[in-house]
């Protein structure tokens, strides 16, 4: 059974931020890529994603935010990925995938360096 996903955006002056809650699968993943879809359309390319409470990441879920990543990225942006542990990081990792996203321990981390 999969835990629903809660997906919070803040818009902030420097970045928008993301905090995703519970299990981001392929039945959940249809909310968060309307979520990316929506502000890719309003030209949201700095994003920053709160992954702290996320409890699973299935392949699915990978694409969804390998693909947001590389559209901020074609546009100019960029996506971090803060809070990753347990099974997100592990999931990353073994796929390679943590190469592609800068990662932060701490969601205060991430924010640290938006003006780098």
């Amino acid at each position: 059974m999969t835990t629903r996903l809660g997906v919070t955006v803040s818009h902030e002056a420097t970045h928008t931020l993301v905090t995703l809650t519970g299990e981001l699968d392929v039945i959940s993943g249809e909310r968060l890529s309307t979520v990316f879809g929506k502000l890719s359309e309003e030209g949201g390319t700095r994003l920053v994603v709160d992954a702290s409470e996320l409890t699973f990441c299935d392949s699915m879920g990978l694409r969804l935010l390998l693909e947001a990543h590389d559209r901020a990225v074609e546009a100019g942006g960029f996506m971090k990925l803060a809070g990753v542990r347990g099974v997100f990081r592990r999931i990353l990792t073994v796929t390679g995938l943590h190469a592609a996203f800068p990662i932060y321990e701490t969601l205060a981390d991430a924010l640290e360096t938006l003006d780098d």
